[in-house]
């Protein structure tokens, strides 16, 4: 059974190539068109999108019966990153929702919006100038009222406090209000996305709440998982599963046993609570057997403490962990079993010892169906089942474009193990905080990356592939693996 259409629509997150590249790039797995704004249309960190410009992108192509994914924070903030800064009254922000529903005509339209996030730590890049100073005291302040029900804002300024509850319940507001597009079938799917989260907070609250009202109106069409980034992609995966006759279903393996049920880090929840999410949110059912399995995930935890690679924090990882995800992969590849794998022993990047032991053992990695270890496990974790369920649905519909899905694979690796894991912590040692003119220095990021580039387009058969990375926000968080 064929796709029902060729080309899909999608109004991205913002214009980072996580939230703009890597859906076209899976699209282009599946021989689809993805048609999207120009990325100069899109919000960019604080800078929010050109919204006259966008609203005629979208009066002058999203006017046809192809279907949809759209991000609505965009739609209603200008991105995901703008949401948390916006400064705008909830009136205004309404106004936008209603006039680009009034605006489209689209055979089916999934939605996703973010719930406000908290982060942990004191730092402004992306959220309101005061997190700088009191980011934390606001966590803080904010899991002992979820958890607890009362606390102590006494080191928090009147002023900062009232602002952060204002902001909260202005995106409270907005995300209630979009189940009632559900009702009246505006929207036909809605995921809210719970990104960079511990396990109490008001985000995680307000989650609950929202959980509440789609069981109490028995939604089946909308949930809630963890990240947002790769939301898109879950989407996309989504449309493609639902239109197969019969359920494609997955089933997940684990590294380690004790693994699998720690919190995960920025997501708040176990890590195989995690995967389960991020499996229906890909429209495919989670099973137990995995002779039942059309799709297998071979999810790398850590033993007892996972690592984050931006925080400096090593995982516990044991010797038998590593071999038990070779012997999954040896396994799949002899039952010509499709295989994808997700490797969250660290957060922000791959486990080096891993990698080294997979590309030393098998020379070829093109039977891989997935591969992820990018930033959250959330992300990590949506991103390589999306992978391999596009995958696995273009092979059965005899449009997969083996070419499309090696240089993606090899800007997953290059980016998740070679650079997050590896060079971007000699860039920073080397920049001590800042290069010439403030920025990151391109030419040096490229000599770092080249060695590694080398070896993994050799064992995706990619050898005369020219690939050039750059900082696309002028920051050193994450980098751009440019193909031709």
């Amino acid at each position: 059974m064929p796709f029902s259409h060729k080309r899909v629509y999608l109004i991205p997150l913002d214009s980072r190539p996580v939230c703009y590249d890597m859906p076209r790039q899976l699209a282009e797995i599946a021989g689809l068109e993805l048609g999207m704004p120009s990325p100069n249309l899109l919000g960019q960190l604080k800078a929010p999108a050109n919204f006259k410009t966008l609203s005629r992108w979208i009066k002058n192509h999203l006017f046809e019966n192809d279907p949809l994914i759209v991000a609505l924070d965009t739609i209603a903030y200008g991105g995901l990153i703008s949401s948390r800064v916006n400064e705008e009254p909830l009136d205004t922000l309404q106004e936008r929702v209603a006039a680009f529903f009034k605006q489209i005509k689209v055979v089916s339209c999934f939605g996703f919006s973010s719930i406000l996030r908290i982060p942990n730590y004191n730092f402004d890049e992306e959220e309101p100038e005061y997190w700088n100073q009191y980011g934390q005291k606001l966590y803080q302040y904010s899991a002992a009222l979820h958890e607890h029900g009362h606390a102590s804002a006494e080191d928090i300024p009147d002023w900062v406090l009232s602002d952060f509850m204002t902001r909260r319940e202005k995106n409270f507001t907005l995300n209630t209000h979009y189940l009632s597009l559900l009702a009246v079938q505006q929207l036909n799917y809605l995921t809210y996305c719970q990104d960079d989260t511990g396990p109490h907070g008001l985000n995680v609250q307000e989650a609950q709440t929202l959980s509440g009202q789609i069981k109490k109106q028995k939604l089946e069409n909308a949930h809630i998982q963890t990240g947002a980034d790769e939301v898109a992609a879950c989407m996309l995966a989504r449309w493609m599963v639902l239109q197969q006759p019969e359920p494609v279903k997955v089933y997940a393996f684990y590294s380690s046993d004790t693994g699998r049920k720690l919190i995960a880090k920025f997501d708040g929840l176990p890590i195989e609570t995690v995967v389960e999410k991020a499996i229906r949110a890909c429209g495919a059912q989670v099973v137990k057997k995995s002779s039942e399995a059309d799709l297998w995930l071979m999810v790398h935890t850590p033993d007892d403490r996972q690592g984050d690679h931006c925080g400096n924090e090593q995982a516990r990882v044991n010797p038998d962990q590593l071999e038990e995800v070779l012997k999954v992969m040896d396994k799949a590849l002899k039952l010509g079993k499709p295989l994808a794998i997700t490797d969250v022993a660290y957060a922000n990047g791959a486990d080096p010892r891993l990698m080294e032991k997979l590309v030393s053992r098998f020379d070829d990695l093109t039977g891989l169906y997935g591969y992820a270890a990018w930033n959250t496990p959330g992300n990590a974790i949506g991103t390589s089942i999306s992978m391999g369920l596009i995958r696995l649905m273009a092979e059965r519909q005899q449009c997969f474009n083996a070419q499309a899905f090696c240089k993606l694979m090899l800007i997953r690796l290059a980016d998740d193990w070679l650079y997050q894991a590896d060079v971007r912590q000699t860039v920073r040692q080397t920049m001590n905080g800042a290069a010439k003119n403030g920025l990151p220095d391109e030419q040096l990021l490229n000599v770092l990356m080249a060695d590694g580039l080398f070896l993994l387009k050799n064992r995706l058969g990619l050898e005369k592939q020219s690939v050039h990375c750059r900082y696309p926000c002028q920051r050193t968080f994450e980098i751009e693996v440019g193909l031709k």
